[in-house]
């Protein structure tokens, strides 16, 4: 790292901070403050989509899976655009039909205050860890481009990602997302074309060089292992488990969880929100090509070098580690000239801030709207709400940074453990039980039981969570087998109520 890049990195930042404080200005209520008041264009709420799913963790995991695997990663962008098609017809346009102020509000007209709280307790618990482990996960990033120590990377893409997000609300979320989806593709393109141009070989060698390796296999359709068992049960990069739980992963994230779902509500109208979320499909699909291509390169790249190249032995030393996702980290520091290694590190920082900012705003909103409005200050004007608004953004950004920090510690006293997996895993515990949940509100017309709606959703989680460590199912089956356990369950308490009241509660 030398004090171009630094200087490039530090512009970037400061370019973040100031453009959420211009963009805090004529904010009045919470509508403008969660929302932007409703007038954010599609393209721009599609970017913000955009950077909030490329976080960190894909930032690395893309190259890792090209320069590791093949491209079979990519057969989950089947049932991820076959998802967005039913949400956006769906979940969507009945979000716009209710003016739902948050995701959850969609619950309140089906079920009730208590079974909004309980799906809003949900997601608020899975995303403070899941969030927080994500800036773990870029802090490791930081740490291992820059060799700025964890701790304050976290504290300082936490103080950074407060600042605006604090001040400036969803406005500075979205538009501060279009500048990061603009660097982290912007990086992700310059070092394709560096390492296309550091490669002695042309472009039809490098396919063919690629395709004698296998690496450029698409579809896994074998359906035996090695030992002889079903393929599509344990591996997760068979074909069915993919497109499967890529649907359904898909229709949690963009569906139930207000982290992503709160910039498909600022659009001016429901057209418009569906067209975000229709064209975003294919977007996060070219952008995953990219990251994955870099991967590829990078495999080629390191086949043609000296063994005796410091970068192979780098490559050579993190892979025994079992830290090939480091590679392109090193890649940026010690190959790409001085300067432009800066401007992708910039993007490395763009794509823990997405998400961070994102997680903020979305719980905050979820706090205020669905807790401290209905259950403790019902009846308070504008200026208070919004004033709740920013002190609650400012507390989630504080927790989300301890639990990152606390992450930290457990990390180093326990340098064996699979942080990693268990970090990107957090959120397939939970989304299951809202996933279950809001099928149940949709695909059934009576109000049904609180308490089996709760016991659905606590029941998917304790059955995931004995899954995911008791098996060795592929992790893609977790969230199918959680949304039908909670949506079981609850259905179950729905049949039963209607049986002792003869008189069904319709949907608004």
């Amino acid at each position: 790292m030398t004090s171009v890049d630094w200087i490039v990195i530090c512009v970037y930042l400061l370019a973040t901070i100031g453009m959420g404080m211009w963009l805090s200005r004529k904010q009045d209520d919470l509508e403008d403050y969660y929302l932007g008041g409703r007038g954010i264009p599609w393209w721009a709420a599609l970017l913000s989509m955009v950077a909030t799913e490329a976080s960190a963790a894909t930032f690395l995991g893309a190259p890792e899976q090209g320069l590791t695997r093949d491209l079979t990663y990519l057969q989950f962008s089947i049932g991820t655009v076959a998802a967005r098609f039913v949400l956006a017809s769906v979940f969507i346009a009945a979000f716009y039909r209710l003016r739902v102020f948050t995701v959850y509000g969609f619950l309140t007209t089906r079920f009730g205050v208590p079974t909004q709280g309980t799906m809003a307790g949900v997601f608020l618990l899975g995303r403070l860890f899941a969030s927080g482990a994500r800036l773990f996960i870029a802090a490791i990033a930081i740490e291992v481009a820059t060799g700025l120590d964890m701790r304050t990377s976290i504290i300082l893409l936490g103080v950074v990602a407060v600042l605006y997000t604090m001040v400036g609300g969803i406005k500075a979320v979205v538009w501060t997302d279009v500048l990061q989806a603009i660097v982290l593709v912007g990086g992700g393109i310059i070092a394709a074309i560096h390492l296309f141009g550091a490669t002695p070989l042309s472009g039809g060698e490098i396919w063919s060089f690629l395709a004698d390796r296998d690496k450029l296999r698409v579809l896994d359709l074998d359906w035996r292992t090695a030992d002889g068992a079903l393929a599509f049960l344990y591996n997760p990069y068979h074909i069915l488990p993919a497109v499967v739980g890529g649907f359904f992963l898909t229709m949690a994230t963009h569906g139930t969880d207000h982290d992503m779902v709160q910039r498909l509500l600022t659009c001016k109208d429901s057209a418009d929100g569906q067209r975000s979320l229709w064209v975003s499909g294919f977007v996060s699909v070219l952008v995953t090509c990219l990251f994955l291509a870099v991967g590829l390169l990078l495999f080629v790249y390191l086949q043609h070098l000296a063994p005796s190249h410091s970068m192979a032995l780098k490559a050579a030393d993190l892979a025994a580690q079992g830290r090939n996702g480091h590679v392109f980290l090193h890649y940026i520091v010690d190959i790409l000239p001085v300067g432009v290694g800066g401007l992708v590190l910039a993007a490395v920082f763009a794509a823990a801030m997405s998400s961070l900012d994102s997680a903020m705003s979305a719980m905050s909103a979820t706090f205020v709207s669905d807790f401290y409005r209905p259950f403790f200050r019902p009846d308070e004007d504008q200026r208070h709400y919004l004033r709740a608004g920013r002190w609650a953004t400012g507390v989630v950004g504080i927790l989300l940074v301890g639990v990152a920090l606390l992450v930290v510690h457990y990390y180093e006293a326990n340098p064996d453990t699979d942080l990693l997996s268990i970090a990107l895993g957090i959120m397939t515990f939970f989304y299951g039980a809202l996933l279950g949940i809001f099928l149940l509100g949709f695909m059934t017309r009576a109000r049904g039981s609180t308490m089996s709606n709760a016991l659905g959703a606590t029941f998917s989680v304790v059955v995931v969570l004995l899954v995911r460590y008791g098996s060795d199912l592929g992790w893609p089956w977790f969230i199918v087998i959680g949304t039908l356990v909670a949506f079981a369950i609850g259905l179950a308490g729905r049949t039963a109520a209607s049986l002792v009241s003869p008189q069904v509660v319709r949907a608004s």
